[in-house]
């Protein structure tokens, strides 16, 4: 295809007009992308925070509500985790080393991360948990309620940053 000098300048500015709108657009990704990353480790600390403090057992050892991690990850790589510590390690079954595994061993289950996007595991690291819930007493469900209505006020601030450049 032959092109006269006059429409190679046009060419050449549409290139150079679309590499400029690349870089654009993959800045405001980077920039989204930083933005997500902070708002969703604050929000896996509120999480841990919501937890502990909307418990609804008796709590003998503290062991349980402070047994509470959170692992952040983006297209299935770690971002950042926190593991509780347990106050009373010597009297629970695996010791702080099972709050931690808990942690890794839920976060590796099929399913569990995404591939592709965000993944926030939030998981009580005591082997009882489960039972406690099972019993009818809050550890994490209504965290679930928690992060579902702080998740969407999240994603509507970012709906706004991406207007607001528009």
């Amino acid at each position: 295809m032959a092109l006269i000098g006059g429409n190679m300048a046009k060419v050449e500015l549409q290139i150079k007009g679309r590499e400029a709108l690349q870089k654009r657009l993959n800045e405001k990704r980077q920039q989204i992308i930083s933005y997500l990353n902070m708002r969703l480790m604050q929000l896996a600390e509120e999480a841990v925070t919501y937890s502990k403090e909307n418990k609804g057992y008796q709590d003998r050892t503290a062991n349980l509500k402070n047994s509470i991690s959170f692992a952040l990850y983006l297209d299935g790589q770690l971002i950042t985790s926190a593991v509780g510590k347990i106050p009373k390690a010597e009297e629970a079954e695996g010791g702080q080393e099972g709050v931690s595994a808990a942690l890794s061993e839920y976060a590796q289950k099929e399913g569990v991360v995404a591939p592709k996007g965000y993944s926030l595991v939030i998981v009580a690291g005591m082997n009882y948990g489960k039972h406690v819930e099972d019993k009818g007493y809050n550890v994490l469900h209504l965290t679930k309620y928690f992060l579902r209505d702080e998740m969407k006020k999240i994603f509507e601030e970012v709906a706004e940053m991406i207007k607001s450049d528009s």
